[in-house]
């Protein structure tokens, strides 16, 4: 009788016991501080951008942001940001640099309040590896001066030509009329829109006749690029799917459309979104005379680049020539008719 007693007491007793215990631990549950490493985007040579997301504790945040370094398990004793945090935000976004070409970094997002710090988990990335030098620069007839890259042994003008002479120092007309612009069989050029401010942005917008007018389009010591120079080039920058992306002028301080995120400047080429000036699509079966689709188009959004290489000798004949756009990471080769009003990159004879 009294082991059963004593049996029936102990087993009120653990029960009892473990009822507290789960009671407690439900009662004293603290809501923790959590932070996690999003993503890593817009990487680039010297920059990247962290994304950080917080799920609050019971205390307030007093700093947040991210953190890297060379070494995995980057702390706040490092290299790390520090973001102004607006009241309730549950993101933020910071900017890693400077950092170093061709490296590999290992990014954590942390958040502190006062029971600590708390990391994200770690996510790693490469930065870009450079695929330019600088070259020696060149300045046209006019007297401007554009930088230039030397990329796979070529170099390159940095920016879109905007000349408004022949190498001989005859001057191109600056054709504005639409009607007049579709007849021409002679060289000519306008700025998008038939706006100035556009020239020292995007540079000129010429027709193939300008290109390839004997007097010479390109300055002193250079020339057009020719279709297998831009073949070229877009083999080296791993080919037409992803050369686009290469030779656009980087996100972080872009002229293009400000939801691409296809913009890295790898190849130093920075190109800008200056659009198309009636522009003319000539489709099989070709018209006796191109048909005008378009007066402008495009800014922000696309480029066109001229070769020297024609396809055929009439005016409804078509032209070889490079575009990229906002929205995709490709470098197109496609045959535009003579009398469209396209940009112009030269290249060091």
């Amino acid at each position: 009788m009294k082991n059963f007693l004593f049996l029936s007491l102990l087993s009120v007793f653990l029960f009892s016991c473990s009822n507290s215990d789960s009671i407690t631990g439900t009662s004293s549950a603290i809501e923790v501080l959590k932070v996690q490493t999003y993503s890593v985007e817009n990487v680039n040579f010297t920059n990247a951008k962290c994304v950080g997301i917080l799920t609050y504790g019971e205390n307030a945040v007093s700093a947040a942001g991210v953190c890297w370094s060379t070494s995995p398990n980057p702390t706040i004793s490092g290299l790390h940001t520090t973001e102004a945090l607006s009241s309730g935000s549950t993101s933020f976004i910071s900017t890693l640099t400077p950092l170093s070409a061709n490296t590999t970094y290992y990014v954590r997002a942390y958040a502190t309040d006062t029971n600590g710090t708390v990391y994200g988990s770690q996510i790693s990335f490469s930065t870009l590896n450079v695929l330019f030098t600088s070259g020696g620069g060149l300045t046209d007839v006019d007297g401007q001066a554009y930088s230039s890259v030397i990329i796979n042994g070529k170099q390159w003008m940095k920016q879109n030509l905007d000349v408004s002479k022949y190498k001989n120092g005859d001057v191109i007309p600056e054709v504005t009329d639409p009607a007049v612009w579709t007849t021409l069989t002679t060289g000519a050029w306008c700025f998008y829109e038939n706006d100035t401010a556009n020239g020292p942005v995007y540079g000129k917008l010429y027709n193939w006749y300008a290109v390839n007018d004997i007097r010479g389009l390109a300055p002193a010591g250079w020339h057009i690029a020719t279709d297998t120079e831009w073949s070229d080039l877009t083999t080296f920058l791993g080919g037409e799917s992803v050369a686009g992306r290469k030779l656009k002028e980087d996100s972080a301080t872009s002229t293009w459309d400000v939801t691409t995120n296809f913009a890295t400047n790898q190849s130093g080429f920075t190109a800008v979104p200056g659009g198309t000036g009636y522009l003319n699509y000539n489709l099989p079966p070709a018209p006796a005379v191109p048909v005008l689709a378009d007066l402008f188009k495009g800014k922000t959004k696309v480029t066109y680049w001229w070769s020297s290489i024609a396809v055929g000798s009439t005016a409804a004949d078509i032209v070889w020539t490079r575009n990229i756009n906002s929205s995709t990471d490709q470098l197109i080769r496609s045959g535009i008719v003579k009398n469209s009003a396209l940009s112009v990159r030269c290249v060091k004879n």
